[in-house]
């Protein structure tokens, strides 16, 4: 079980194409966090339990999150068994003071989803501070810190249509900073052209470059969803956590007490079309049923289409993101979907052309298991059925 907390809706950024709306003081109180992990373990024993604090910017509130994580050690102490816990923070990346980094290395297993859009040039535009200035110097030395603490980290580069030209710079310097992972996001509620789609083929083929020259340095490094996509080659379907059925291993509660399926979909709060449930209550398991048979309306428009099984058209925060409906999508995810899966077929033919060893070894010869939670087969149904 996935638990993610929306702590607050305040940040001290105003990113130019942020999605959560309107930035605004509502704190979650501990109370409401309590209740929330308690609805989160009602709905049955689970091989791991993950508590994830997003926002905003939840860092704003490290007071609020140590009680947060005091409480979550304390309350599993008696479960039997007990599940495995673990704590994510999602975060722009510029609070990551030292205190907040030893804070980190004291809880045990502490992982931290870091936002940098690229390069000083690129990650500036957009991720700013209240008072206009970039935060890129900040972040990068977030990150180093981390490092630093030896604590695990992925950098997630958020890309607009104005920015997809850039993604070889882009590549670069996430994989420059290390951590387990890069993952490059497309903004779906952004303006995409077909110029700009021109330019996220351009991008993604650059990135593509840098990427193989990492491998034929010798190292291995997973650059999302670029990884994920040779996987579903190799797989015959997509490696993803069942987070991917609405509410189905994966809980966002926001400050209010509503329970929504995931994060994605809090915003401002004020749209109780896609709540779940509220702490004071519990699940909804009548309304999650209905918003699941909403999302699989995809299924059928998706059906002929031959990368389906290579595609995340099922992930119903992008639907809400394209068209503001569960199992609505426009023609750019396909666009943008089949270019990341051309985009990673270059590479891994390429490569795999040349016989490079630290590619072969990655992926030929690493037994590849899904995350706890998810699966590595077919998540579509039969097309026999």
């Amino acid at each position: 079980m996935e638990l993610t907390l929306f702590i607050d809706h305040q940040c001290n950024l105003r990113c130019t194409y942020c999605y959560n709306g309107e930035k605004f003081t509502r704190p979650m109180s501990l109370q409401t966090a309590k209740k929330a992990v308690e609805v989160a373990l009602s709905l049955g024993s689970t091989p791991f339990f993950d508590v994830s604090f997003f926002g905003g910017e939840p860092m704003l509130r490290m007071d609020l999150i140590r009680d947060i994580v005091e409480y979550c050690h304390e309350r599993l102490q008696s479960l039997r068994p007990k599940p495995p816990l673990r704590f994510v923070m999602n975060t722009n990346g510029t609070l990551l003071t030292d205190d907040a980094i030893d804070f980190m290395r004291s809880c045990g297993n502490f992982s931290v989803f870091v936002s940098l859009d690229g390069d000083k040039a690129v990650h500036d535009r957009f991720r700013i501070h209240a008072s206009g200035q970039g935060s890129f110097d900040d972040v990068v030395a977030g990150i180093h810190r981390l490092r630093k603490a030896k604590i695990r980290y992925q950098l997630v580069g958020v890309i607009t249509a104005q920015t997809a030209s850039s993604l070889g710079r882009t590549a670069r310097t996430l994989m420059s900073l290390g951590g387990d992972k890069a993952v490059l996001a497309p903004n779906f509620r952004d303006e995409w052209t077909d110029a700009s789609i021109a330019a996220l083929h351009q991008g993604l083929s650059d990135a593509g470059r840098v990427w193989m020259d990492v491998f034929r340095s010798g190292k291995k490094f997973a650059l999302e969803p670029l990884h994920t996509k040779i996987l579903t080659h190799l797989k015959g379907g997509i490696p993803c956590p069942s987070r991917c059925r609405i509410a189905g291993s994966e809980l966002c509660v926001s400050p209010s007490g509503k329970i929504y399926p995931c994060a994605q979909m809090v915003g401002e709060d004020d749209n109780d079309s896609l709540v779940v449930g509220h702490v004071d209550e519990g699940m909804d398991m009548d309304r999650v049923l209905e918003l699941q048979r909403k999302k699989d309306r995809v299924e059928t428009v998706c059906e002929p289409c031959a990368l389906r099984d290579r595609c995340q058209s099922h992930c119903g925060c992008r639907h809400v993101a394209l068209s503001g409906q569960l199992g609505e999508i426009t023609a750019v995810l396909c666009e943008i979907e089949a270019a990341f899966i051309q985009a990673a077929d270059r590479v891994a033919e390429q490569l795999y052309s040349e016989n490079c060893p630290a590619f072969i070894d990655y992926y030929y010869k690493k037994s590849w298991a899904p995350a706890q939670g998810g699966v590595l087969t077919q998540l579509r149904k039969s097309r026999n059925q």
